[in-house]
């Protein structure tokens, strides 16, 4: 049992949770069986901190606000990414018909019309990493970027 005064804090942190076809992206779970199409996003969310996490699932591409688009919520990650994935056909195909998002890792088998499928990280192996064709450049990037501007 934690207390204060053991300083032993490790009963207190639970693991982050994980699925298969589930893969870490940026603080988000990219949904991807094997080397397919990317299927949806998943992210967990609370209300409060008193309140549980939820997991929310979003597809893949922006609505016309340029936003990603909310589909449904579960209560745990398996819950969500097996939802998604039952949900397959429907999901690839409503993706399709929003805008593409310039941040969304490609897979491997990327459609020769697709907007990623000409990128030079499409189908490198880690494409799913942290997409670093994308994004802020993280925490040292804007720190330098904020000394520039003093």
């Amino acid at each position: 049992m934690w207390s204060k005064q053991s300083g032993d804090a490790t009963g207190a942190i639970s693991p982050a949770p994980e699925h298969p076809h589930a893969h870490p992206v940026r603080g988000a779970w990219l949904v991807r069986v094997g080397d397919g199409p990317a299927l949806g996003w998943v992210l967990r969310h609370r209300a409060d901190l008193a309140d549980p996490f939820t997991y929310e699932v979003y597809a893949c591409g922006l609505g016309p606000d340029g936003l990603r688009v909310w589909i449904t919520r579960r209560d745990s990650l398996n819950a969500a990414v097996a939802w998604v994935l039952q949900h397959d056909e429907e999901m690839l195909a409503f993706g399709r018909r929003l805008r593409s998002d310039p941040g969304q890792p490609a897979g491997r088998d990327a459609d020769a019309g697709s907007p990623d499928a000409g990128s030079p990280d499409a189908g490198s192996p880690d494409a799913d990493a942290a997409a670093p064709g994308s994004g802020d450049g993280g925490v040292e990037a804007g720190r330098d970027a904020g000394q520039r501007f003093r």
